[in-house]
């Protein structure tokens, strides 16, 4: 299945928020639906994509993380969770001694070989080339993340069917290979990417039809949008988190290493502030050192993860978010 058949793509976002509901209904309406699969076990992964298909949804996208090259070091390890101990202290939260250990790529990946969606993107990085092997071998087309000319250059060179431009604008984790890589702004990223011989997906603090209808005309294949539908009823967005979007102003996101280790955008609390942890382990151990404080504070302590367009979201169900956005988007183009 071609991503000529899609303008819009549903982003992944992995933490629960791509629900079944969401996925389904968003695939119904005319989008291509995404699951962020990041956290997820290999069963789990699997039986999200039975749920999928089972409630109708026939193409969708799996979505992982490429693992990083190192974790923490002992030392990084153990200032890292020494910076922390102020910012449990102040949630109220006990800082615990174990922390959960984050699933295996290679468990992970094997359940979406097993599942064969239609799709299987990737972030933070480049896919080996056995493992693009096997997935052209069970006929899954392949997405790759670029923040950088340099890295979709790449990505193209590897033979991907198309490549998400992730500009600065967009919410949650930076894809860059580069953990602390800098951003661009997705114009500027359309513009010295165009003449590349894949499929250019932009991504970014796209909001409404008018936006997707500006990056087409830019020369992007498809639009893909995530802050959109963290309203959406059928979301997992945390209470907190939709009373936080609901209070959103313009210019009100930041951008964040202290959550996981990797630049993450999202809606300014303690995280972007002088209550953020002094010392950060690399990514994934910082992402695991965080992760009761996260689960267990309220909204200064979560991980409010949006674009800069937060403040332009609507609370619709996702199946008129879809038929509103392509109206939209055909109005404008």
């Amino acid at each position: 299945m071609p991503f000529q058949d899609f303008t819009l793509i549903q982003a992944p976002m992995a933490g629960g928020i791509n629900t079944t509901e969401l996925t389904v209904g968003a695939a119904r309406a005319g989008a291509l639906a995404s699951i962020g699969a990041g956290y997820l076990s290999g069963q789990a992964i699997e039986d999200a994509a039975r749920a999928a298909r089972d409630g109708g949804a026939d193409a969708f996208a799996l979505n992982l993380f490429i693992p990083a090259e190192r974790g923490a070091s002992d030392q990084e390890w153990r200032r890292a969770r020494e910076a922390l101990a102020p910012c449990y202290q102040s949630a109220g939260v006990a800082l615990p001694d174990d922390f959960a250990e984050l699933p295996a790529f290679e468990e992970q990946f094997e359940a979406v070989l097993a599942a064969r969606p239609a799709f299987f993107s990737f972030t933070f990085g480049r896919l080996p080339k056995p493992l693009m092997e096997a997935c052209r071998a069970r006929g899954i087309a392949l997405m790759g993340t670029a923040t950088t000319r340099e890295e979709a250059r790449a990505l193209a060179d590897d033979g991907v069917d198309g490549i998400v431009l992730q500009g600065e604008e967009a919410g949650g984790h930076r894809g860059s290979a580069d953990p602390r890589g800098p951003g661009r702004p997705l114009a500027d990223l359309l513009d010295e990417c165009a003449g590349l011989p894949v499929p250019l997906i932009a991504a970014g603090g796209l909001m409404d039809g008018a936006d997707m209808a500006r990056v087409l005309a830019a020369g992007a294949a498809a639009a893909q949008l995530g802050t959109a539908f963290l309203n959406c009823p059928e979301a997992g967005t945390a209470p907190a988190w939709r009373e936080a979007l609901a209070r959103a102003e313009p210019e009100q996101t930041a951008v964040t290493a202290a959550v996981s280790g990797r630049f993450a955008r999202g809606l300014a609390n303690a995280w972007m502030d002088e209550r953020a942890p002094s010392a950060v382990a690399p990514y994934p151990d910082q992402h695991r050192l965080t992760a009761p404080l996260r689960k267990a504070a309220g909204a200064e302590w979560k991980s409010l993860w949006a674009g800069t367009g937060a403040h332009r979201s609507r609370a619709l169900p996702v199946e008129e978010l879809v038929a509103t956005l392509l109206k939209e988007c055909r109005a404008d183009g």
